[in-house]
């Protein structure tokens, strides 16, 4: 036989094998075992956060960090899509809700930001606390939003007055999502060590 190396059973199917990423995950964090964490850059996961299951972690391009009290929904996808010529780490402060099939290549959602159903944040886009990025609207690459700003279908945007003058409504949003993530604590089974 001329070949120096055994076949690898998994290139003779055409299955190839995905390689965990350096992934850190606190003890609290709730991530489903049908998760998908990928990549080879570090991947952080705060405490008391959820990825539900087929949720996307790509750190593919670089490191991504989801801060305390984050919801990753179902089909959502957090990490560049394609390499950027400088070195980008995507950062999702604490509080922040991406919902069902969105699509986040952001290098910073800020604080108890809502990213609506599929949506999709361009990669060197930024959002402020308190945003709110509406069903299936999109953020260019490059554009950065101010604190408390609402994104609409058509793209058009406005602040929050609402939000932004009433300190008790923002103490709310963010009860409002522990309870949401303590319900989902007991909803989704979790498997933190398959990540380890």
């Amino acid at each position: 036989m001329s070949r120096s190396q055994p076949v690898s059973t998994a290139n003779a199917t055409g299955v190839t094998r995905t390689v965990k990423p350096p992934c850190q995950i606190d003890a609290k964090a709730v991530v489903s075992e049908k998760a998908i964490l990928a990549g080879v850059h570090p991947i952080t996961i705060g405490a008391n956060s959820a990825l539900h299951p087929f949720a996307r972690i790509d750190s593919t391009h670089g490191p991504v960090t989801i801060g305390e009290f984050c919801i990753i929904a179902e089909r959502a996808s957090v990490g560049l899509v394609r390499p950027q010529t400088a070195a980008t780490h995507i950062h999702i402060h604490d509080y922040v809700s991406i919902e069902t099939g969105a699509i986040v290549e952001s290098s910073a959602v800020g604080k108890a930001s809502t990213i609506g159903p599929f949506a999709a944040l361009s990669s060197a886009s930024q959002t402020g606390q308190f945003c709110k990025i509406s069903a299936f609207s999109k953020l260019a690459s490059n554009e950065a939003l101010p604190n408390f700003t609402v994104v609409m279908d058509d793209g058009l945007h406005r602040i929050d007055q609402t939000t932004l003058t009433r300190s008790d409504i923002q103490q709310l949003k963010l009860k409002g999502q522990k309870m949401h993530l303590d319900t989902l604590r007991r909803l989704i089974p979790t498997n933190i060590a398959k990540w380890q």
